[in-house]
């Protein structure tokens, strides 16, 4: 309780409303209190443990992104690593379901998104990752069966996640000061590196994973992951793996699977052995992802095609950007 109220003091001396420290100084005094009846506290918390009290601000209505930012941002100022990885997972992704409800509506129409989602509503902030897959099943392969094939991958190729333009936008700034496309994916790559480095050096994370020596030799000797490799106006980009230091000491070509996805709303279907049951064109929304950072780095629309992923059996999830030609006129 010590940490709870050192943090309260320090969430008042950075003027935050009053009212908020409260809620915040109430939110970990429960989780606390809730870890006690585990026999256990904040040094020793885990998933499971996590999720049913996320179970219990669900059921009270208390899910709120502000509880799950209180978590990160406590995590933080104790140091304590799970918390924060905890917290950002629960946040990670959490507007596709949302996304996907709202563009059913543009794109298609009211009566079309309700008979897509049936039964189901959207799915609260805060479920347990192992509920996510069984949303995605059914409302992927609802949504593909009405619509078939290249109409579902299509709609999909868009994206799902929001945009986080304010977040991109000073890589559109970055470009239109480069001198082309191939300075710019230089530097990109550079100031990649060098973010992993410094996360490698403090000892803090990088999003939700810790980054070691191995992982930086990883990235380091693998030009295409995040900042691509370019082939003409073919832009080859992959992800580094959502769990890599773990996928790096991994054989079993399942498990590796696993640590190598970024989706939380198929991951933990690959573990359980149910990956089969989602249709793989769901990956083209993380396509999508790639799709939308480009459009505002370039201010233009622009195509990107999912070319490997690990729900379709492939060991890397891959993306070609296909760039337009006045970005690479004076290059090919």
């Amino acid at each position: 309780m010590d940490d709870i109220e050192r943090f309260k003091q320090r969430l008042i001396e950075k003027e935050n409303p009053p009212d908020k420290v409260e809620e915040a100084t109430k939110l970990l005094s429960d989780y606390y209190n809730f870890l006690q009846t585990k026999n256990k506290n904040f040094d020793n918390i885990n998933s499971k443990e996590f999720y049913e009290f996320s179970n219990e601000l669900i059921e009270q209505e208390k899910n709120t992104g502000f509880s799950y930012e209180v978590f990160i941002i406590f995590g933080q100022f104790i140091e304590n690593h799970e918390l924060i990885r905890l917290g950002r997972e629960v946040l990670d992704g959490s507007e596709v379901m949302s996304n996907l409800s709202k563009r059913l509506i543009e794109e298609f129409s009211q009566d079309f998104r309700d008979d897509v989602f049936q039964d189901l509503d959207i799915p609260p902030l805060g479920i347990d990752p192992r509920a996510k897959p069984e949303y995605t099943k059914k409302l992927i392969s609802r949504l593909h069966d009405k619509v078939g094939e290249d109409t579902c991958e299509a709609f999909l190729a868009k994206g799902l996640r929001d945009s986080y333009y304010e977040w991109r936008k000073p890589d559109r700034e970055r470009f239109l000061k480069s001198q082309n496309i191939d300075e710019f994916l230089a530097e990109k790559r550079k100031r990649f590196i060098k973010s992993l480095e410094k996360h490698e050096k403090e000892g803090t994370l990088f999003f939700t994973q810790k980054i070691n020596k191995e992982v930086l030799e990883y990235v380091k000797d693998r030009p295409e992951i995040e900042g691509g490799i370019r082939n003409g106006n073919i832009l080859t980009v992959s992800k580094i793996p959502h769990e890599t230091i773990n996928y790096l000491k991994e054989n079993d070509e399942l498990l590796k699977a696993y640590y190598y996805c970024h989706c939380p709303w198929v991951k933990e279907s690959i573990k359980d052995g149910s990956v089969d049951e989602i249709p793989n064109v769901f990956c083209n929304c993380s396509g999508g992802y790639y799709k939308n950072y480009w459009e505002i780095v370039l201010n233009q629309q622009i195509e990107v095609k999912t070319v490997k992923t690990v729900l379709n059996g492939d060991p890397i999830c891959e993306f070609d950007v296909i760039l337009p030609n006045d970005v690479v006129k004076n290059l090919i």
